[in-house]
């Protein structure tokens, strides 16, 4: 009976848990700032790695944490549409980039209150930097999700779902 009392009352709060409610509330705002510096701590605790790469993943594993980053993003209250660049050809190089388009719904869902930004994705960091040609290792080579640019970029979800209807 107490297991049951439990289950009711976390069953709501792992419904709660889904959505960012401060996130959610940047994006009802609409200032660009705040969205984007939510964006990059939404995309740096979601894109941790969690476990050893492997043979099986050719760049670390980055592309399925982006696949896991789109799935959670598609429930964010405020997201209308999302894609990224998974049907462009890309050289298999470590660590690779991607672009995720996000369009944001702001100013309780007027139609001119629309913005699409643009985050490039770095899925992966060496664990060495280049000081005048020398190369030390500062730290462990980590395969963590990092945005290295943000900008706005009107059109861009379109256009990769017109590109992936293309090659299928």
């Amino acid at each position: 009976m107490r297991s049951l009392i439990l289950i009711l009352v976390l069953v709501p709060l792992f419904a709660l848990g889904d959505n960012d409610y401060h996130f959610a509330q940047a994006i009802k705002k609409g200032n660009v700032r705040r969205i984007d510096r939510h964006m990059k701590r939404f995309i740096h605790r979601e894109g941790k790695e969690v476990r050893a790469s492997s043979y099986l993943h050719a760049l670390g594993g980055a592309e399925d944490r982006i696949g896991g980053l789109y799935a959670s993003l598609r429930t964010q209250i405020g997201v209308i549409k999302l894609d990224w660049d998974r049907c462009v050809a890309k050289p298999a190089i470590w660590p690779g980039t991607w672009t995720l388009g996000v369009v944001y719904r702001t100013r309780d869902g007027l139609s001119d209150q629309v913005l699409e930004r643009c985050y490039t994705i770095q899925g992966g960091r060496p664990g060495r930097i280049n000081l005048f040609g020398w190369r030390p290792r500062i730290r462990k080579v980590r395969n963590d999700l990092r945005v290295i640019n943000v900008r706005s970029c009107p059109g861009y979800v379109e256009e990769q779902e017109r590109i992936c209807t293309e090659r299928s």
